[in-house]
């Protein structure tokens, strides 16, 4: 979907989607799938710009599928985590 400006219109993100906000490295994958995670927990570190970055779960749910490996880089926008909401 375009708007008048033809650019693209913004698209909201998915919050059971956890992906890169930049290219790095998968230092250390947190959880395991199908395990409980709350809100603000740790759940991977990915190296970026030669720094450790801890990305936090963006929601209360269960880690579906982990979509990367510990120690593999990864690009812009790739799927890290995906989550299924709690029952």
């Amino acid at each position: 979907m375009e708007n008048e400006n033809n650019t693209p219109a913004y698209k909201r993100p998915d919050p059971y989607r956890l992906e890169a906000f930049m290219p790095g490295t998968v230092q250390e994958i947190c959880v395991k799938e199908g395990e409980e995670v709350k809100k603000g927990q740790k759940v991977l570190v990915l190296d970026a710009m030669k720094m450790d970055n801890e990305l936090l779960s963006p929601v209360n749910g269960i880690v579906k599928k982990i979509c990367v490996e510990a120690g593999k880089s990864i690009p812009k926008h790739a799927l890290l985590i995906e989550f299924a909401p709690l029952q």
